[in-house]
């Protein structure tokens, strides 16, 4: 009985894999009878609002889509099927778009020419630099770094081991979108920081800051070695705003202050030292 059993048992199974061998085959051959769709053609529309022409809505024509992805040119992007990009400075902006389907996905472009910079507010005092005392001094103890305002920028030097610089308060709200911008100049630098930062926290004189770095000149990251002239939300390759295009949004509305700071540990902002000018944050 033990060996009828037994046998049993090895039938049934050979039986069970059988019925599912025929089952997985089955299953593979309907698969394989679906045939993919037609290739998708991609196609959209690109419109500026008339009420503000640095608006540009997109959207695409694309037939049986059912995912997009953008490429605005601008160091933005989006997955929607219709969507407004922001182009706060004026030039000529090449936009993508990549449409899948079920064949498939085909891509398309076509640019649009922005005629001016965008119009705002700036909520940056004294950001042509020429006022001062729209500027505190920050000392994050120890040696300081110079700052020196001329009529049209600030100058940042160190003798090569300091730290330090400049900021102010200003109310932004949650939610919103702003434009942060800033040109920096310099022949080149070694082991040294040139720093952006946006935070809650009150600055201290005689502690650093380190609240919410945005962007950067950084020397150990790959940034500020040579010369240098250009807006640092562009040029610059550390923070949390690193290739974000100077693009920020608040979590709450309130106070933040806006901290620039630059320091080196044994090296030199360069014979010219680091000039700042043109700060500016706008509410898109």
């Amino acid at each position: 009985m033990n060996a009828i059993h037994r046998n049993g048992r090895v039938n049934a199974l050979r039986f069970l894999v059988i019925v599912l061998a025929a089952c997985c085959l089955s299953a593979c051959q309907q698969e394989n009878d679906y045939s993919l769709g037609p290739l998708p053609t991609a196609s959209f529309t690109a419109a500026p609002l008339s009420s503000n022409p640095n608006k540009v809505v997109v959207t695409s024509t694309t037939k049986d889509a059912f995912e997009w992805l953008w490429n605005f040119g601008n160091n933005t992007s989006s997955r929607k099927e219709t969507d407004t990009v922001i182009y706060d400075k004026k030039g000529t902006y090449r936009i993508m778009l990549y449409a899948f389907g079920p064949g498939g996905y085909d891509s398309a472009s076509q640019s649009v020419t922005i005629a001016s910079d965008i119009q705002g507010l700036n909520l940056v005092k004294g950001g042509d630099m020429s006022d001062p005392s729209a500027w505190s001094v920050l000392n994050t103890g120890g040696e300081q770094t110079t700052v020196t305002f001329t009529d049209s920028s600030a100058v940042f030097t160190t003798s090569g081991n300091s730290n330090g610089g400049i900021y102010q308060a200003m109310q932004v709200e949650a939610g919103a979108k702003y434009k942060f911008s800033a040109n920096v100049q310099g022949v080149g630098a070694t082991n040294t920081w040139f720093e952006v930062y946006f935070g809650t926290t009150a600055p201290a004189d005689g502690s650093d800051y380190t609240d919410n770095k945005f962007v950067s000149l950084k020397t150990w990251a790959g940034c500020g070695t040579g010369p240098f002239n250009g807006d640092i939300a562009d040029i610059g390759c550390s923070g949390s705003g690193t290739d974000a295009g100077g693009i920020i949004t608040f979590s709450t509305s309130g106070t933040v202050y806006l901290v620039i700071k630059a320091g080196s540990a044994g090296g030199g902002f360069g014979s010219d030292g680091i000039t700042l000018d043109n700060v500016s944050l706008i509410k898109l």
